[in-house]
């Protein structure tokens, strides 16, 4: 090989279990997804019941979960991600709410950081910002949205 030809590394390919119960938010972020070479969603879930048959079946390198689904519509992507904190470890899981709530992002982070992200659906503005977030926990750090930040603050404060 020359010195003028480049060495092309292969990119990791990262399989995604997306749980959303809202159809127009899973279709685009399913639009978005399928854009990104290195991205294989291999379900697409919307409830959390489905979202952990999923995750068995498939062992996904992260899951990209909302907070609120059926079947009570209250934190089912929080306990989601519980759920894989203790039985799958290296799953990541990106939080996708349009909630910025302490309660989340305390139970969320409670043990610890690694492999979570809490991002927040109005700050998504580009792809980038989502597969950072994938990118991110995948490989065992976190993201938290600046809101999500300002939030926890403000009600330690208090």
């Amino acid at each position: 090989m020359s010195e003028t030809e480049a060495v092309e590394t292969p990119s990791r390919t990262y399989r995604i279990v997306v749980a959303e119960d809202a159809y127009l938010v899973r279709e685009g972020i399913r639009q978005v997804l399928e854009q990104e070479d290195e991205v294989e969603v291999v379900e697409f879930c919307s409830d959390l019941s489905s979202l952990l048959q999923a995750v068995e079946r498939h062992a996904p390198d992260v899951v990209v979960t909302d907070i609120r689904m059926p079947p009570t519509n209250t934190d089912e992507g929080i306990r989601a991600a519980a759920t894989l904190r203790e039985d799958s470890p290296d799953i990541g899981v990106v939080v996708i709410s349009q909630y910025v709530s302490p309660h989340y992002a305390i139970k969320l982070f409670e043990d610890g950081s690694a492999r979570r992200a809490y991002l927040l659906k109005e700050h998504i503005g580009h792809r980038n910002h989502l597969m950072g977030a994938i990118r991110e926990v995948a490989s065992g750090g976190s993201v938290v949205d600046p809101a999500v930040v300002e939030v926890l603050v403000e009600s330690r404060t208090r």
